[in-house]
This record gives structure tokens, C-alpha cells and sequence, in this order.
């Protein structure tokens, strides 16, 4: 993508990001909201910018972003093999998953290293209470989103309003998730109190090496 600016890109990525996980493109006011443009007016000059460059076309009215698509062009400089996962840096109670305030950028990786089906984005670990699991600080956890995980799985859980990762046990009328390190002690919490929210479970890490 050597031809675009660093915010051509970023936009182009985004475009792509939202369009696996959604079926449509976003709206100039999400784009604008997600990588910080105040102006949708500055989102649509980089939007023509990327038509007039090959990356995108229209299929519908000019001036509605959501009558955009990718070219041939688009995917192979994204690469046809790769997947864009979004990066959600935190995570709100009671807004929706993929929210504008939550996405901090894509990571693209080999389709491969993820399983087919269901939505699929990144959380950046924080913390070592998952190192006897493999899941150190810094990383890239991969999380399918689903309301209902397994006994023994690692998940993303909301417990008060916080996301937290850890491993889910059913037991009698509480929940307690547990850490894999050690040193820490798991949490004891009861679902009837309302203070529990499933997110997704664990499908992946990713590293990078400096």
C-alpha cells in the first residue's frame, strides 16, 4: 500500500475491518469517530482519495459511504490469504461490541490461525494472571464473541463493569473464574446479582518479538 498516506491506510483498514465483520461498510461518522477525525468532511476527502486510487468504488449513490465496496486492487494489497482483526482496547458495559470508542486499530494476520465461523476481535493483555496459560502481558488474545462458554475455557468476562480474563467454572449457584498463576486467587461471583457478563471466549495469541 506504498501508494496511500498512513491515514489512507488506516481508513482503507478500517473499511475492511468493519466490512468482514459486519457485511457493510461503515459510515463516514464511524470511520471519523473510530480514528479520530472530527470532520466528516476530512473522512470523505480520504475516502475519494482511495477511489480515485483504485482501493475502493462506488456501487450505489455517490456520497454514502455504505454504497462502497473494495477492489480486486483493495484485497490483494490487504493480502487475500490475511484476515483484519480488530483491536479492542477496553471494553464498555452495556455498549455494543465493535463501538467506535472501543476499536484502537487492526491487526492482520494468516486466516489460519483462526477458527472459521463467528465474530472474532483482540484484546492487548495486561497483567500476568494468565501466564501459566501461555497469555503474558502485551499480548494479542484473539476472543470469539459468544454469550456461553464451556466449563475450563478461558474467557472475557465483565464482572462489575471490568473485562477480565480468566478461566470459567460453573459451581452450584456461583461462578468462579480462575486465574493460572499461582501466586493469585480466583474470583467467587454469583450470576443472580447481575454482575456477570459473558463476552467471548479465547481462541488465539498472537506475540510479537522485537
Amino acid at each position: 500500500m506504498d501508494d496511500l498516506t498512513r491515514r489512507q491506510a488506516e481508513v482503507l483498514d478500517f473499511i475492511s475491518v468493519r466490512f468482514d465483520q459486519t457485511g457493510v461498510c461503515p459510515s463516514y461518522r464511524e470511520i471519523g469517530a473510530a480514528l479520530g477525525m472530527r470532520s466528516t468532511n476530512q473522512v470523505s476527502d480520504h475516502v475519494k482519495a482511495l477511489i480515485r486510487k483504485g482501493f475502493l468504488e462506488r456501487v450505489g449513490d455517490a456520497g454514502r459511504s455504505r454504497s462502497l465496496r473494495l477492489t480486486s486492487r483493495a484485497s490483494g494489497s490487504l493480502g487475500d490469504e490475511t484476515i483484519g482483526v480488530p483491536i479492542l482496547g477496553r471494553i464498555a458495559a452495556g455498549t455494543p461490541l465493535f463501538a467506535q470508542e472501543n476499536y484502537e486499530g487492526t491487526l492482520r494476520v494468516d486466516g489460519s490461525m483462526l477458527p472459521t465461523g463467528g465474530d472474532v476481535f483482540a484484546l492487548v493483555v495486561h497483567g500476568d494472571s494468565m501466564i501459566e496459560d501461555g497469555i503474558h502481558d502485551g499480548d494479542y488474545l484473539f476472543v470469539r464473541q459468544q454469550s456461553e462458554v464451556r466449563d475450563g475455557a478461558i474467557a472475557v468476562v465483565f464482572v462489575d463493569e471490568d473485562a477480565t480474563v480468566k478461566r470459567f467454572f460453573r459451581e452450584g449457584r456461583r461462578i468462579r473464574l480462575q486465574p493460572a498463576n499461582a501466586s493469585m486467587d480466583p474470583i467467587y461471583v454469583d450470576p443472580a446479582s447481575g454482575d456477570v457478563k459473558i463476552v467471548g471466549v479465547a481462541v488465539g495469541v498472537y506475540r510479537q518479538i522485537l
